[in-house]
């Protein structure tokens, strides 16, 4: 028997409500699901991408530079002694010199590198003059002369550290200086316990006078 037709219109219009309101439900949910989790990762990741390392200051430059010029120079004052010194404790004294310098200056040089900054190739004018000094002086006068050239190089490095530990700004190179600095005060002690590095003033080591 055939469906009037009011009814079959009125039926016709409430499956298509029908199909109509599950297939917005579904195409919502199914969109929801998919975008919400991805647009939060997307801006929460986006910073860490983008982000970059804070730049050093003068100040943390300056003493990378320096530090990286002092090791240069302390690495071949180093040489010297292991080749010219007089006194066994200058010769060792020359090869820690050389060790501790070159793997100091290995993380300075690393450091630069990351942060950006242009080291100098060479050590600074007065360092080479005491350096040619120090070739030129004889046997005789070389352990005095090499003592108290590193004894003045290293009461400048420990000062310079010092203020980069209190006033530099990038992390990286504050961290370093802070490594260094027991090794450069370590220096200055094993100076003064060799005859003849002792301060103006200081009393001599045990067993040095």
């Amino acid at each position: 028997m055939p469906i009037p037709r009011p009814y079959l219109v009125l039926l016709v219009a409430a499956t298509t409500a029908l199909t109509g309101c599950n297939g917005g439900t579904n195409t919502s949910a199914g969109s929801a699901g998919l975008a919400s989790p991805a647009s939060p990762t997307a801006t929460a990741e986006s910073p860490m991408d983008t982000a970059s390392p804070a730049k050093p200051s003068k100040q943390d430059r300056n003493w990378l530079k320096k530090t990286h010029q002092g090791n240069l120079a302390e690495i071949q004052a180093g040489q010297l002694a292991k080749e010219k010194g007089s006194a066994e404790a200058v010769r060792e004294f020359g090869a820690l010199l050389v060790k501790d310098h070159d793997e100091l200056d290995k993380q300075v040089v690393k450091t630069a590198k990351q942060l950006g900054v242009k080291l100098p190739k060479n050590s600074s004018g007065e360092q080479k003059r005491t350096l040619a000094a120090l070739r030129d002086a004889s046997r005789s006068d070389f352990d005095q002369e090499f003592l108290i050239a590193m004894r003045d190089a290293h009461e400048k490095a420990v000062a310079q550290t010092k203020t980069e530990i209190e006033k530099g700004s990038s992390p990286q190179v504050k961290q370093l200086a802070e490594q260094a600095l027991p090794q450069l005060e370590r220096h200055l002690e094993e100076i003064g316990k060799i005859p003849g590095g002792e301060r103006p003033g200081d009393s001599p080591a045990p067993g040095n006078s």
